[in-house]
Protein backbone atom coordinates (compact mmCIF):
# COMPACT_ATOMS: atom_id res chain seq x y z
CA UNK A 1 0.00 0.00 0.00
CA UNK A 2 0.96 4.03 -0.34
CA UNK A 3 1.25 6.77 1.57
CA UNK A 4 -1.71 8.05 1.44
CA UNK A 5 -2.01 12.34 2.26
CA UNK A 6 -5.46 13.83 3.12
CA UNK A 7 -5.28 17.34 2.24
CA UNK A 8 -8.73 19.35 4.05
CA UNK A 9 -10.44 22.63 5.18
CA UNK A 10 -11.37 22.76 8.57
CA UNK A 11 -13.97 21.04 9.74
CA UNK A 12 -14.68 19.24 6.52
CA UNK A 13 -14.51 15.46 7.75
CA UNK A 14 -10.50 14.36 6.87
CA UNK A 15 -9.63 13.16 10.37
CA UNK A 16 -12.89 10.90 10.47
CA UNK A 17 -11.80 10.03 6.34
CA UNK A 18 -8.10 9.31 7.74
CA UNK A 19 -9.49 7.28 10.66
CA UNK A 20 -11.78 4.97 8.38
CA UNK A 21 -9.06 4.45 5.71
CA UNK A 22 -6.68 3.16 8.70
CA UNK A 23 -8.87 1.08 9.88
CA UNK A 24 -10.39 0.10 6.64
CA UNK A 25 -6.13 -0.39 5.27
CA UNK A 26 -4.99 -1.49 8.66
CA UNK A 27 -2.04 0.86 8.72
CA UNK A 28 -1.15 4.19 10.93
CA UNK A 29 -3.42 7.23 11.26
CA UNK A 30 -0.65 9.90 11.82
CA UNK A 31 -0.95 13.52 12.26
CA UNK A 32 0.14 15.23 15.52
CA UNK A 33 3.06 12.27 15.96
CA UNK A 34 5.19 13.81 12.52
CA UNK A 35 4.57 17.14 14.03
CA UNK A 36 6.30 15.50 17.07
CA UNK A 37 8.93 13.71 15.83
CA UNK A 38 10.00 16.88 13.90
CA UNK A 39 10.49 18.61 17.60
CA UNK A 40 12.75 15.96 18.78
CA UNK A 41 14.83 16.70 15.46
CA UNK A 42 14.75 20.20 16.15
CA UNK A 43 15.54 19.95 20.14
CA UNK A 44 11.91 22.34 20.40
CA UNK A 45 8.66 22.04 21.60
CA UNK A 46 5.72 20.57 19.54
CA UNK A 47 3.71 24.06 20.54
CA UNK A 48 6.82 25.81 18.93
CA UNK A 49 6.74 23.71 15.82
CA UNK A 50 3.46 24.43 15.15
CA UNK A 51 3.38 28.11 16.14
CA UNK A 52 6.63 28.28 13.53
CA UNK A 53 3.97 26.85 10.68
CA UNK A 54 0.89 28.36 11.37
CA UNK A 55 2.69 31.85 11.64
CA UNK A 56 0.16 34.04 9.30
CA UNK A 57 1.89 34.58 6.00
CA UNK A 58 2.17 38.73 6.36
CA UNK A 59 4.70 37.77 9.13
CA UNK A 60 7.16 35.08 7.57
CA UNK A 61 9.36 38.19 6.17
CA UNK A 62 11.24 38.05 9.44
CA UNK A 63 10.80 33.91 9.76
CA UNK A 64 12.55 33.05 6.31
CA UNK A 65 15.06 30.57 7.59
CA UNK A 66 12.97 29.24 10.79
CA UNK A 67 10.39 28.20 7.89
CA UNK A 68 12.74 26.05 5.90
CA UNK A 69 14.14 24.81 9.11
CA UNK A 70 10.82 23.72 10.56
CA UNK A 71 9.48 22.61 6.97
CA UNK A 72 12.73 20.54 6.56
CA UNK A 73 12.05 18.82 9.83
CA UNK A 74 8.54 18.04 8.94
CA UNK A 75 9.26 16.18 5.57
CA UNK A 76 12.24 14.14 7.07
CA UNK A 77 9.82 12.89 9.97
CA UNK A 78 7.07 11.77 6.91
CA UNK A 79 9.07 10.63 4.65
CA UNK A 80 10.92 8.83 7.63
CA UNK A 81 7.89 7.31 8.67
CA UNK A 82 6.64 6.91 5.19
CA UNK A 83 9.74 4.57 4.64
CA UNK A 84 9.38 2.20 7.19
CA UNK A 85 5.35 1.44 6.90
CA UNK A 86 2.42 2.46 5.21
CA UNK A 87 0.11 5.05 6.60
CA UNK A 88 -2.56 8.02 6.07
CA UNK A 89 -0.83 11.55 7.32
CA UNK A 90 -4.10 14.39 7.57
CA UNK A 91 -1.52 16.79 8.91
CA UNK A 92 -0.15 19.81 7.67
CA UNK A 93 0.88 20.20 4.02
CA UNK A 94 1.11 16.71 3.35
CA UNK A 95 0.22 17.14 -0.43
CA UNK A 96 3.64 19.08 -0.40
CA UNK A 97 5.93 17.44 1.95
CA UNK A 98 6.62 14.47 -0.49
CA UNK A 99 5.76 15.86 -3.72
CA UNK A 100 7.37 14.24 -6.56
CA UNK A 101 7.96 11.14 -4.50
CA UNK A 102 6.61 7.74 -5.49
CA UNK A 103 3.88 5.47 -3.81
CA UNK A 104 1.73 8.67 -2.79
CA UNK A 105 -1.75 9.16 -3.03
CA UNK A 106 -2.57 12.55 -2.89
CA UNK A 107 -6.42 13.27 -1.63
CA UNK A 108 -8.56 16.57 -1.27
CA UNK A 109 -11.66 16.60 0.57
CA UNK A 110 -13.67 19.75 -0.19
CA UNK A 111 -16.96 20.52 1.75
CA UNK A 112 -20.03 23.47 1.39
CA UNK A 113 -19.58 26.42 3.68
CA UNK A 114 -22.95 25.55 5.41
CA UNK A 115 -21.98 21.90 6.28
CA UNK A 116 -18.87 22.75 7.60
CA UNK A 117 -20.58 25.67 9.91
CA UNK A 118 -22.91 23.13 11.28
CA UNK A 119 -19.90 20.91 12.08
CA UNK A 120 -18.49 23.63 14.00
CA UNK A 121 -21.71 24.97 15.83
CA UNK A 122 -22.19 20.86 16.70
CA UNK A 123 -18.70 20.78 18.21
CA UNK A 124 -18.39 23.96 20.77
CA UNK A 125 -22.57 24.70 21.17
CA UNK A 126 -21.94 28.43 22.22
CA UNK A 127 -20.85 28.78 18.97
CA UNK A 128 -23.19 31.05 16.72
CA UNK A 129 -23.71 30.97 13.29
CA UNK A 130 -22.22 34.37 12.26
CA UNK A 131 -19.04 33.56 14.13
CA UNK A 132 -18.78 29.91 12.90
CA UNK A 133 -18.56 31.32 9.67
CA UNK A 134 -16.02 33.85 10.57
CA UNK A 135 -13.52 31.80 12.00
CA UNK A 136 -13.81 28.88 9.13
CA UNK A 137 -13.01 31.71 6.18
CA UNK A 138 -10.58 33.28 8.64
CA UNK A 139 -8.41 29.81 8.84
CA UNK A 140 -8.72 29.26 5.14
CA UNK A 141 -7.68 32.31 4.25
CA UNK A 142 -4.50 31.86 5.88
CA UNK A 143 -4.27 28.89 4.94
CA UNK A 144 -4.42 30.05 0.86
CA UNK A 145 -1.73 32.71 1.70
CA UNK A 146 0.62 30.23 3.57
CA UNK A 147 0.29 27.54 0.37
CA UNK A 148 1.10 30.76 -1.72
CA UNK A 149 3.96 32.25 0.12
CA UNK A 150 5.67 28.43 1.20
CA UNK A 151 5.16 26.51 -2.00
CA UNK A 152 4.04 29.42 -4.55
CA UNK A 153 0.80 27.24 -5.14
CA UNK A 154 -3.21 27.53 -4.63
CA UNK A 155 -4.24 25.18 -2.13
CA UNK A 156 -7.37 23.87 -4.57
CA UNK A 157 -5.39 23.46 -8.09
CA UNK A 158 -6.71 19.88 -8.67
CA UNK A 159 -3.39 19.13 -10.28
CA UNK A 160 -1.42 19.19 -6.73
CA UNK A 161 -4.17 16.08 -6.25
CA UNK A 162 -4.68 12.43 -7.45
CA UNK A 163 -8.56 12.74 -6.00
CA UNK A 164 -10.66 15.52 -5.34
CA UNK A 165 -13.99 14.45 -3.28
CA UNK A 166 -16.86 16.75 -2.12
CA UNK A 167 -18.39 15.87 0.63
CA UNK A 168 -21.67 17.86 0.26
CA UNK A 169 -23.06 14.59 -2.04
CA UNK A 170 -20.65 11.72 -1.22
CA UNK A 171 -21.05 10.14 2.67
CA UNK A 172 -18.06 9.55 4.18
CA UNK A 173 -17.54 6.33 3.88
CA UNK A 174 -18.07 6.23 0.51
CA UNK A 175 -14.87 8.88 0.40
CA UNK A 176 -13.13 6.26 2.18
CA UNK A 177 -13.80 3.42 -0.43
CA UNK A 178 -13.00 5.36 -3.03
CA UNK A 179 -9.75 6.61 -1.66
CA UNK A 180 -9.23 3.16 -0.66
CA UNK A 181 -9.58 1.68 -3.90
CA UNK A 182 -7.79 4.56 -5.65
CA UNK A 183 -4.67 3.25 -3.26
CA UNK A 184 -4.84 -0.22 -4.49
CA UNK A 185 -3.60 0.33 -7.81
CA UNK A 186 -0.35 -0.96 -9.24
CA UNK A 187 0.75 2.48 -9.63
CA UNK A 188 0.70 3.91 -6.08
CA UNK A 189 2.46 0.61 -5.18
CA UNK A 190 5.28 1.48 -2.16
CA UNK A 191 7.78 -1.40 -2.76
CA UNK A 192 11.74 -1.72 -1.71
CA UNK A 193 12.89 0.87 -4.53
CA UNK A 194 9.96 3.76 -3.63
CA UNK A 195 10.71 3.16 -0.48
CA UNK A 196 14.43 3.49 -0.53
CA UNK A 197 13.61 7.05 -2.33
CA UNK A 198 11.64 8.49 0.63
CA UNK A 199 14.65 7.26 2.94
CA UNK A 200 17.54 9.09 0.69
CA UNK A 201 15.01 12.15 0.86
CA UNK A 202 14.38 12.23 4.58
CA UNK A 203 18.41 12.05 4.28
CA UNK A 204 18.80 14.79 2.25
CA UNK A 205 16.25 16.92 4.29
CA UNK A 206 17.98 16.39 7.43
CA UNK A 207 21.78 17.16 5.89
CA UNK A 208 20.27 20.15 4.76
CA UNK A 209 18.52 20.85 8.10
CA UNK A 210 21.99 20.34 9.52
CA UNK A 211 23.22 22.95 6.87
CA UNK A 212 20.94 25.56 8.08
CA UNK A 213 21.81 25.16 11.40
CA UNK A 214 18.94 22.61 12.64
Amino acid sequence: MPIITISRGTLTGGRAVATCLAEMLGVPCLAREVLQEAARELNASEETVRHKLEVPPGRWALLTRDRRRYLLALQAALATQGASGDLVYHGLAGQFLLRGLPGVVRARLIAPLELRVRALITAHHATTQQAAERFIRHVDRDRRRWVRLMYGAEIDDPALYDVTINLRAIALETACRIIAELARQPRYRLGDAERAKLAAFAATSRQQLAELGG
